[in-house]
């Protein structure tokens, strides 16, 4: 059974806690009323720290490295137009071969049986040939004879023409002596024309024998065509015959490149390609190395791909060199450009996008856009970015720290300075 307090009591507990809270209230009020203001607290800018190093604007080499292909521009797919087994592949992809060097031996019976059959058409044709040089050489020798002989019968038939008129001899006589005349006319005669038309067939047996020549030239090309051999020398990058196939017209059998036209492929950053050009123009020699040759810049080419364009460079390999740079192989090559001035060498932690820089006046930093022309490795800086931009001023302080935060006006600590030169 629970006690019931009286309504008195529970209005005097309610009336003292109203009392004590009003207190309260009114202390707190009092206190902030009558107590000091606080200032505000000042927050201290930032310095960074960095290092920096003193430019000197100079001369240098720019270098870049790059990974070069080796081609060759002449890479002969050899074919025969001959239709024959093949009887034998001697060479297989990756051979050296030197130029001449047999590849490929096709079946030669036929070819060779050709090459009888036209050396006998030439001399039937060269022995028909000699019988009419050597009649026409007869015809000449007679020549004289059938004139002696027909002026002879010409002074005959008149001397009897004379007497006959005179009565002096019979008609019978006279006819034999026409007769006689006639004879050695026609004989005459004939023997002219022999002589007229000899010359002419002289002339078209002479055509039989030049044609007969080449027809068994072409037959012995045929049987040389039976042996297919290296144009040139250089590397065997593909085989594609073999024993007991036949050939044909459209097929290739042996695909060889020639080493004395060996080329690097060198793709040229789009940063390197007005130096390039410069040079080209100028006629500057441009160099690569891969530490055991060297190569010279013969040419640049523009080339277009899927998705993308761009410039080749393209150096030149000594033929000596070629059997020790097979081709497809990828060489990673130094390529020297031609002496610039005005340029700076900094640590790569110097750049900033691959396009930046930042100078130090008076402990801020002022960004600076460079153009980007090489690399360089010095003994005494190591492998360093040279960079190009008027407004560098010899000893200038540029940082060599990486910000996370690099702004213009940002304000930095110089921790330790270097000298660049």
């Amino acid at each position: 059974m629970k006690l019931k307090l009286p309504e008195a009591l529970k209005s005097k507990r309610a009336t003292i806690a109203l009392s004590m809270v009003g207190a309260a209230l009114l202390t707190s009020a009092s206190l902030f009323a009558t107590g000091p203001d606080a200032a505000p607290e000042e927050i201290a800018e930032r310095a960074w720290p960095v290092s920096v190093t003193h430019v000197q604007p100079g001369t240098f080499s720019p270098n870049f490295t790059a990974y070069a292909k080796l081609e060759s521009t002449r890479v002969a797919r050899l074919r025969s137009d001959l239709v024959a087994p093949i009887v034998d592949v001697h060479v297989r992809e990756g051979d050296w071969v030197e130029a001449g060097d047999l590849l490929v031996s096709l079946d030669a019976r036929e070819a060779n049986l050709a090459v009888i059959e036209k050396q006998a058409d030439l001399k039937q044709a060269e022995a028909t040939l000699a019988a009419a040089e050597n009649q026409l050489r007869l015809e000449k020798q007679s020549a004289e004879h059938f004139q002696s002989k027909y002026q002879i019968a010409q002074n005959k038939l008149t001397r009897h023409e004379n007497l006959m008129a005179k009565k002096l001899i019979s008609k019978s006589l006279l006819d034999e002596v026409v007769t006689q005349a006639n004879q050695a006319s026609i004989e005459f005669h004939n023997h002219q024309r022999v002589m007229t038309d000899l010359p002419n067939q002289i002339a078209a047996l002479q055509a039989s024998v030049t044609k007969a020549s080449a027809l068994l030239g072409r037959a012995e090309l045929d049987l040389e065509k039976t042996q297919i051999r290296a144009p040139f020398s250089g590397p065997i990058t593909s085989v594609f015959a073999a024993p007991g196939d036949y050939t044909n017209l459209s097929v290739p059998l042996i695909e060889v490149a020639d080493a004395s036209a060996a080329e690097l492929r060198v793709p040229v950053p789009d940063a390197y390609v007005d130096a390039f050009k410069q040079a080209e123009t100028e006629t500057t020699e441009i160099l690569a190395s891969d530490g055991s040759a060297t190569f010279k810049l013969a040419r640049l080419a523009r080339h277009v791909r899927q998705g993308q364009t761009g410039t080749d460079a393209f150096f030149t390999i000594h033929s000596q060199d070629s059997q020790r740079y097979p081709l497809g192989r990828v060489v990673n090559l130094t390529v020297s450009l031609p002496a610039m001035a005005d340029l700076v060498a900094l640590p790569v932690q110097a750049i900033y996008e691959n396009e930046r820089i930042y100078r130090v006046t008076g402990n801020r930093l002022i960004g600076l856009p460079v153009a980007r022309v090489g690399e360089r490795n010095s003994e005494e800086g190591g492998y360093q970015i040279l960079v190009a931009n008027p407004d560098i001023q010899p000893g200038d302080a540029i940082i060599t720290t990486q910000l996370p935060r690099a702004i213009d006006g940002l304000l930095v600590d110089v921790a330790n300075a270097t000298n660049d030169t």
